[in-house]
């Protein structure tokens, strides 16, 4: 994981986490670009995240896919995840998705302690590299 220039500051890009239970969650600091509305099915931390039909989430490995439902890609980018990450999408088929207003991985407990963080669940599957 590195971070990259945004506007004035460093920002994080997108990391692989596992919940206990081995649920695969994608926690991606907040960006213009990606936007995390109650109209697209986001909801807060407190609230059950209940699966998104219309988003879809497709992993090859070295690349993950976020799209919308208008079919616009949400994120598009490389993700540094593990094999159990992987696994974990294969067997569970839902990604969750945190984000909020951090830009670092030390950010994200102050920002989630204050109920700040945005959460999606949305299908999920493995894809070919090809």
């Amino acid at each position: 994981m590195e971070a990259v220039e945004v506007g004035a500051g460093r920002v994080w890009g997108p990391w692989p986490e596992l919940l206990a239970d081995r649920r695969p969650v994608l926690v991606v600091p907040l960006a213009p670009e990606r936007p995390a509305s109650a109209a697209d099915g986001w909801g807060g931390a407190e609230d059950l995240p209940r699966l998104q039909e219309g988003w879809s989430a497709a992993f090859d490995g070295v690349r993950l896919v976020v799209t919308r439902p208008d079919g616009t890609a949400w994120y598009d980018g490389p993700l540094a995840a593990a094999r159990d990450w992987a696994r974990a999408v294969r067997a569970h088929r839902t990604l969750l998705i945190v984000t909020g207003p951090f830009t670092a991985p030390f950010d994200l407990h102050p920002v989630a302690a204050a109920g700040r963080l945005s959460v999606l669940t949305v299908p999920a599957r493995l894809v070919d590299a090809r």
